[in-house]
């Protein structure tokens, strides 16, 4: 299954702009949204100067910024991440839904100078009911690109959004609340009748640590089978496979098991014994099987 990239309104119609307001029970993990195209002015970084009090020469003298290499003033980088975020406003995708922004991690790629075009690709990670259960949380990926398309920033978000109804019981997002301790009893109980994994783990006697973004969980394994799924383990992780979870998502949602490819490019590490690590590929992979095949059920 290819990652999703459903409308607002629930078609297949690649990444949306936007258009109504969505509840939480409108996103999925893999939905993907494209804002519009904004230029940045010198008037404009003049302007965020002024208001924010950071006027150094960078920022609001053209000669002095040419001189050190740039083309123009250089943006400041909130000024960037404020864009981002008023670009979002004007798809009105969470408005008036949108309750509070949860956190936000944020890296700055490439300087960004006046007169350049900015616009972002957002993908959605993560769903969560949240614990009033009247509202959900919804993890977002940004991709700030600027000329030429060229990746100038990217981070992450959660949004807290309100629910159109109460919880419904199972929620089908649980399926790619990736490494959340309900999400990893599920895939402990796929796992049961997975004869690939329980013959690659015969032998083995420890945890397996899985890690998407900031969530975390281990598996307990032994002698083939999963014993145990939870935060922590009594000996802690054997080894544990991390990535971020945008990673997360696109190797769910993936028209074929990619685990190996992804981890050749680098796009996930391994902390622990290496050891180990390699001794299970052929557990790994069978795990990342039913980890797929759990993500296709959610959606």
């Amino acid at each position: 299954m290819a990652p999703t990239t459903a409308s607002a309104g629930g078609g297949a119609q690649g990444a949306d702009r936007g258009g109504r307001a969505l509840h939480y029970e409108d996103f999925r993990v893999g939905q993907r949204f494209e804002s519009a195209t904004r230029t940045i002015s010198a008037e404009d970084v003049r302007r965020f100067a002024e208001l924010s009090g950071d006027a150094a020469l960078l920022h609001v003298d053209a000669g002095h910024a040419r001189a050190l290499g740039f083309d123009g003033p250089v943006v400041h980088g909130p000024f960037a991440i404020a864009v981002v975020f008023g670009l979002l406003y004007e798809l009105r995708i969470v408005e008036p839904t949108a309750i509070a922004m949860l956190d936000l991690d944020w890296r700055f790629l490439a300087p960004v100078v006046a007169g350049d075009e900015l616009r972002f690709e957002l993908t959605v990670t993560r769903c969560r009911r949240s614990r009033t259960r009247a509202a959900g949380v919804v993890g977002r990926h940004f991709r700030l690109l600027g000329q030429g398309d060229a990746v100038v920033g990217e981070g992450t978000s959660s949004l807290l959004v309100a629910a159109r109804a109460p919880a419904v019981e199972p929620d089908p997002a649980l399926r790619t609340d990736f490494c959340s301790p309900a999400w990893a009893e599920a895939l402990r109980e796929r796992l049961g009748s997975n004869r690939a994994f329980a013959e690659a783990t015969r032998s083995f006697d420890g945890s397996i640590g899985l890690r998407a973004g900031r969530e975390s969980v281990q598996l307990r394994v032994y002698s083939g089978e999963v014993l145990e799924a939870a935060r922590s383990t009594p000996a802690g992780p054997t080894f544990t496979v991390s990535a971020g979870e945008l990673t997360w998502t696109e190797l769910a949602l993936a028209e074929r098991n990619e685990l190996l490819a992804r981890a050749t490019r680098g796009e996930l590490s391994v902390s622990g014994s290496a050891y180990e690590y390699l001794r299970l590929t052929r557990a790994l992979v069978a795990l990342w099987d039913e980890l797929r095949a759990l993500a296709e059920e959610g959606a």
